[in-house]
């Protein structure tokens, strides 16, 4: 989704400029009608929008998901092997469903260590049996016990 956002992001920048340098060009030769050529262009986009996209309008997520997945299949790998209920219906790369399933088995043995108590959390317990450093005034801090 970040890439789609980052590639439609850059593309809005691309034609802005686009039209900042053809704009001053149009209004010099089309004067009063300069706007034209984007309204032919909305036009288009209106038609393309009310003939070829689909209506969503109350339809549940899952439910477009399934849609998509049944109009692209052919074009994409579906996990159907049925060894993860999480992922039998994930549609993608094969390296990403590989890694979905890999986190998961992850999930699932960290939660058994944690049931048993067996769980490393990152960091060593405080040792208790440490002996304390004897506390030292500040002159003998600043020197290290030189000027004594």
């Amino acid at each position: 989704m970040a890439t789609a956002m980052s590639a439609s992001c850059q593309l809005n920048w691309v034609c802005n400029f686009i039209v900042g340098l053809i704009f001053p060009y149009m209004q010099s030769s089309l004067g009063a009608f300069s706007f034209l050529p984007f309204a032919v262009v909305l036009l288009f986009t209106i038609i393309f929008v009310i003939v070829w996209l689909p209506e969503t309008k109350g339809t549940t997520p899952e439910e477009l998901r399934d849609d998509i997945v049944r109009s692209l299949s052919h074009l994409m790998l579906l996990s159907d092997d049925g060894s993860n209920e999480n992922h039998s219906s994930s549609v993608g790369n094969p390296i990403d469903i590989e890694w979905r399933r890999a986190m998961d088995d992850l999930k699932q043995q960290e939660e058994e260590d944690m049931k048993r108590g067996t769980y490393n959390y990152g960091f060593q317990p405080i040792n208790s049996n440490l002996v304390e450093a004897p506390e030292l005034d500040w002159q003998t801090r600043i020197t290290g016990g030189a000027g004594t």
